[in-house]
């Protein structure tokens, strides 16, 4: 009977080896903003420290309802995470599972457990133990080992092997032409000007997941607690900063919020989930 429960043993461990090397075929991590388990969307803010703690481990994790194009042209090169409830009375039980574009579950985490009696607390405290198995896979996206679907256009971008040799010099010579050229055009570009009275925009600060309220939204930190207040205006990624003479906009894909202390105007980058 011990020999039989050990061989099975032996086989699950290497059936989760088999399935730990095999997401780094997968280039994205499909967060639900819901899970079964939840009455409502991102309750308990389950959903977004799920797409944080994935991101916080190396992979690139999206939304259900915002997949890049790339993903929705080929719905296997993403994962889709799921999040399933074990619990008992007294204790939080949770485990991370990815299922592919066929179904099949190819990742199980082992089990996160907590005992804090506030539901927030006590699910952000079994992800995260949940998380520690996944974090150890040291995930690296390998795209020489596709999945089973082939991504569209990958034979076609591939350049065609042309038997005529051409010259090597011309191409040096090419080659040499161009990045010089390029050089002279870093050098001719003129320097950003910043005003005397602008402080440097500071490094990002830690994540501030965005909550819908009335006109906008909260940001609120991993306390959690409410950091700001940003209220929509009628252009996109342009918001009013509540309760202080500045705004937040989006700058080079990065978050800045702008405003006055007052007489010298400060520069703050924004670490924003939204």
């Amino acid at each position: 009977m011990n020999k039989i429960f050990l061989l099975g043993l032996f086989l699950l461990s290497i059936g989760m080896y088999a399935q730990s090397d095999d997401l780094n075929n997968y280039k994205y991590i499909i967060v639900p903003k819901k899970f079964d388990f939840l009455k409502q969307k991102n309750q308990y803010r389950v959903n977004t420290f799920t797409k944080f703690q994935f991101e916080k481990s190396g992979f690139t994790a999206v939304y259900d309802d915002a997949k890049p194009e790339e993903l929705q042209t080929n719905p296997c090169l993403g994962l889709t995470a799921d999040v399933v409830n074990n619990s008992s009375m007294f204790t939080t039980k949770l485990n991370i599972t990815l299922e592919d574009c066929r179904g099949d579950i190819v990742y199980t985490s082992s089990e996160g457990k907590s005992k804090t009696k506030d539901y927030q607390g006590a699910y952000q405290e079994a992800l995260e133990n949940a998380f520690r198995s996944i974090k150890t896979l040291n995930y690296a996206y390998d795209p020489v080992e596709a999945p089973s679907q082939p991504k569209v256009g990958t034979v076609s971008a591939q350049p065609t092997v042309v038997s005529t040799p051409t010259p090597v010099a011309e191409k040096t010579e090419t080659v040499v032409e161009e990045t010089t050229t390029a050089v002279q055009e870093v050098k001719e570009t003129p320097k950003t000007i910043v005003p005397a009275a602008a402080e440097t925009v500071q490094t990002a600060k830690d994540a501030l997941f965005a909550q819908p309220i009335a006109n906008g939204f909260q940001l609120v930190d991993m306390t959690p607690k409410v950091v700001y207040k940003i209220l929509k205006t009628t252009q996109p990624n342009y918001f009013i900063l509540q309760g202080k003479s500045g705004v937040v906009f989006q700058k080079g894909g990065k978050w800045i919020a702008e405003y006055y202390e007052g007489a010298t105007l400060k520069q703050e980058e924004l670490n924003i989930k939204f």
